[in-house]
């Protein structure tokens, strides 16, 4: 597997020390045993451990569109641009987003994969270790949505804002890689088989009490870094995904903050939640706007904006600023029983 290919997914469980008999026995490397009651904990340090290797802590990394050739995050979204950091937070961090008319927000998120909150455009926030469930350090996932003005987007980027009082770097928990991906692979088929459902508005929280525990540990392994429900929602399957027939999907038009900058999409995946296409993504401008519902086509080369996929796919729906969060809750779970109708 490339390096940008192996970063991964959605994650859940309690601290490793608060667990009973958490102290595994070490791997014959030495490396800490990797088990469902560590697993969202060493998926989060390897994001931290990548990312520092990237970039110096407390240095933003931007990126370009994502592709299959520009892949960080497993599962990644083709309407945003991402701008990733670990920051030191010991003394205090400074976390800033200039005002802008697109959507655009800095996502903070703690060792334990919790904590997480969101810096919105024209806004600031100070983290403190007393704000986290865990550590000294966090993560930054930032979205910058993509515009017609290329240009307007790159710089949007540049303006993201770091200010932390202390540099101290990230220390890596010692997690054998090949032990986290391990796990990760099994608990996604396992969740691609239908053996578990996630609950997306309780994967993400402030704390332990705000998950769903096993929502919190299937969802870093299907979609790790994914935002709390007041500010992105999602549906993680398609009804009739894997199939290469051609195919349309047709949704109710979804509540969102449309004047604020809400959008959604479809993209989709691999088995394993990587692109694997050119043609793999469809935003909600390039869609059949019915009025009261949007249309979207897969594997049908004679319509427009179709998506191409391969043999045995996946696909995510994403709804950004969703307007009233606990109806959308009720939203996401009414079109999940849609299915795809066969058109070919």
């Amino acid at each position: 597997m490339k390096r940008n290919d192996r970063l991964a997914a959605l994650g859940a469980l309690l601290l490793l020390a608060c667990q009973p008999g958490a102290e595994e026995a070490d791997t014959v490397l030495g490396s800490p045993q990797v088990t469902k009651d560590n697993y969202v904990i060493a998926e989060t340090d390897w994001y931290f451990s990548e990312q520092q290797e990237k970039a110096a802590v407390n240095t933003w990394v931007h990126n370009g569109p994502v592709s299959m050739d520009n892949q960080d995050v497993i599962r990644s979204n083709r309407d945003v641009m991402y701008s990733l950091a670990v920051v030191d937070v010991s003394e205090g961090a400074t976390f800033s987003v200039p005002a802008r008319e697109a959507f655009q927000i800095i996502h903070i998120m703690d060792e334990q994969h919790l904590s997480h909150r969101v810096v919105r455009a024209g806004e600031s926030l100070t983290i403190t270790p007393d704000d986290l469930s865990m550590g000294t350090h966090v993560y930054l996932l930032a979205r910058t949505r993509i515009t017609e003005d290329a240009g307007e987007s790159a710089a949007a980027q540049q303006r993201l804002s770091i200010e932390a009082n202390s540099a101290n770097p990230y220390v890596s928990k010692g997690f054998a890689e090949e032990d986290v991906e391990a796990l990760r692979d099994q608990m996604t088929a396992e969740f691609i088989a239908g053996e578990v459902r996630i609950l997306e508005h309780r994967s993400f929280g402030l704390t332990m009490s705000d998950v769903e525990p096993t929502s919190y540990l299937y969802a870093a392994a299907v979609g790790w870094g994914g935002l709390p429900s007041h500010t992105a929602q999602y549906l993680p399957t398609v009804n009739g995904q894997g199939q290469t027939i051609c195919q349309k999907y047709t949704m109710p038009r979804p509540a969102l903050q449309w004047d604020a900058g809400g959008f959604f999409s479809l993209t989709t995946y691999d088995a394993e939640g990587w692109i694997v296409e050119e043609n793999f993504y469809v935003g909600q401008t390039s869609m059949q706007d019915n009025g009261d519902s949007f249309t979207m086509y897969v594997n049908c080369p004679d319509v427009e904006n179709s998506i191409e996929t391969q043999e045995g796919w996946t696909g995510v729906f994403r709804f950004y600023l969703p307007e009233n969060e606990s109806e959308f809750i009720e939203f996401i779970d009414s079109i999940r029983d849609i299915e795809m109708e066969d058109i070919s």
